[in-house]
């Protein structure tokens, strides 16, 4: 039996261990730091869950659903996750690390499930034209799309976004709808033919959620305590009830090497400082995008001081509407919360050069976010009236038309992972954001969703979290980038799986993709043994 390392427990590490798994003579130990929520908040979640929202205790519900937190290395708060910063919390994986000219230092998640703890559920591929310019074409990744919309949940309906993300899973309708979203998707339908010749596609969101269970709460944004939002955690919380696969927590990899046919991981014991040796036949790195990279900076024989990562970088921005809904704090239940519609802008005829803008209804993190004057009592009606209106977006940029992220690495250490700094890079978005906002200045009039641009505001860098392209895929492996099975030069038996792998970033949902390259890496190790022959001095593969 074949023995295999897995370095994370996020996404990433799900796709390759669900592949790894499936095989049958795979042996799959995986470690991470394991960072879990607190005992009290998650005996609240799971009271919650023993019960109807109508029976929940109002201290219970206080504490799991407090709002996001202003944080430095960025426009937007930092989510909360059952009110807790767990995911973000640093239990040695941010250790040297630093962000400057606004971005983002929580770069590295410590969490049991990795960022997938706190994300937005968001879930598409990326299209046709985008792999294109890979090293391997939409052919080489669908089936593995499949394979991971098997293990992950999928609420999705057919609409024109299909066209260029097919769906890759049975359709499942979304929870009922807001009002707002009602609304727009039927003037849609009203005005399609003038919108799409504007480059304009608005459809349904597509998420990680069964949907069938939602009891509409309100909570998807804070921590869903039936569980309805999908987590890698219950992935790997099945496999090991069931025996699967060898969990440890509480371990940092800091090196990775390899020795003849094995390849090793030096991790640090979080509760001893003690360093533990573990080897297998081969060691799949799923750390995330920057805690990939951070892990094989530190690892190489002759490492770059600086690397320019890919970020599709995130932006915000408001829509008012003309025709009023009802003040969404009054409604009989609050709804799911989650993304609703999106919004497609194409700025180019072949779905490559996009735009997507995830639109929200009401939650309370909206109100917090409101001016101190309108979240006065005084200034109720004005709220109200405005609350009535107000639609959220968060629109995302591809990876060509964003600034790039530079991560500098100090020199290495005997006892620690090499200190960092992530600062924004060369490039700018002004160009394309412009022509975007005029795309969606010009289609308001038909949607109803007048974009507020004085109140639009770009992310810092790595704020948008859909970063990677550090070790980029190439047609042959070089000092900073990977063959097709995530390989650098020096080792064959160590491979990236995660983000850090990706060549490029667009601006569509990205975990779906990380997963899915995971699951295929795997699978190509698995089924084309002789690519694990290489030569190690040229980095050429004997296939």
């Amino acid at each position: 039996m074949s023995t295999n390392l897995v370095v994370g427990s996020g996404p990433a590490a799900v796709g390759v261990a669900l592949r790894l798994l499936a095989q049958g003579d795979q042996h799959v130990t995986l470690i991470d730091l394991g960072g879990t929520l607190e005992e009290a908040r998650r005996g609240a979640a799971q009271r919650m869950a023993r019960t109807g929202a109508d029976g929940w205790d109002p201290g219970d519900l206080d504490l799991v659903s407090a709002q996001p937190v202003a944080q430095d290395g960025g426009r937007l708060p930092q989510k909360r996750s059952y009110g807790s910063d767990y995911p973000f919390r640093d239990l040695g994986q941010l250790a040297g690390v630093g962000a400057a000219g606004g971005g983002n230092r929580s770069v590295v998640s410590s969490a049991y499930g990795g960022f997938s703890t706190v994300w937005g559920a968001q879930v598409m591929p990326f299209s046709r034209s985008t792999f294109e310019r890979w090293p391997f074409g939409w052919s080489a990744v669908e089936e593995h799309y499949r394979a991971v919309l098997r293990e992950v949940p999928l609420a999705a309906e057919e609409d024109d976004l299909a066209e260029l993300f097919p769906l890759l899973g049975p359709a499942r309708p979304l929870p009922p709808l807001s009002e707002r979203t009602q609304r727009v998707l039927a003037r849609y339908e009203r005005h399609r033919a003038s919108l799409r010749r504007r480059g304009v596609v608005v459809g349904r969101a597509r998420l990680a959620l069964r949907p069938t269970e939602c009891t509409s709460c309100g909570l998807c944004m804070t921590g869903c305590p039936y569980g309805l939002v999908y987590s890698a955690a219950q992935t790997v919380d099945r496999w090991r009830a069931r025996g699967a696969l060898t969990y440890r927590g509480g371990l940092l990899a800091h090196r990775v090497s390899q020795d003849g046919e094995r390849a090793h991981v030096l991790a640090r014991e979080v509760a001893t400082g003690r360093d533990v040796d573990l080897s297998a036949d081969r060691v799949f790195l799923a750390c995330g995008g920057i805690g990939t990279t951070r892990l094989v900076l530190g690892s190489m024989a002759a490492p770059p001081s600086e690397l320019l990562l890919a970020e599709s970088v995130q932006f915000a921005v408001p829509f008012v509407s003309r025709a009023p809904v009802g003040d969404p704090r009054r409604a009989e239940r609050p709804g799911f919360t989650l993304n609703q519609f999106n919004v497609l802008v194409d700025l180019g005829e072949e779905g490559y050069d996009t735009s997507q803008v995830h639109c929200y209804p009401y939650n309370p993190a909206v109100l917090e976010a409101l001016p101190a004057v309108l979240r006065h009592r005084l200034a109720g009606p004005l709220t109200s009236h405005l609350l009535r209106r107000l639609t959220v977006g968060l629109g995302y940029l591809p990876s060509w038309m964003s600034p790039r992220v530079r991560v500098s690495a100090a020199p290495r250490t005997a006892e620690a992972l090499p200190a960092l700094r992530v600062s924004s890079g060369p490039g700018e978005a002004g160009r394309a954001l412009a022509g975007v906002v005029q795309r969606l200045v010009r289609s308001a009039p038909e949607l109803d969703l007048w974009p507020v641009l004085p109140a639009a505001a770009v992310s810092g860098a790595a704020k948008s979290y859909h970063f990677g392209a550090a070790f980029p895929h190439a047609a042959s492996a070089s000092a900073t980038t990977t063959d097709r099975l995530g390989r650098l030069p020096e080792w064959d038996r160590v491979h990236l799986v995660d983000g850090s792998v990706l060549p490029s970033v667009p601006s569509t949902t990205f975990t779906l993709t990380v997963m899915a390259n995971a699951h295929r890496i795997a699978d190509e190790v698995l089924t084309r043994p002789r690519a694990h022959v290489r030569d190690g001095a040229r980095g050429v593969e004997l296939v």
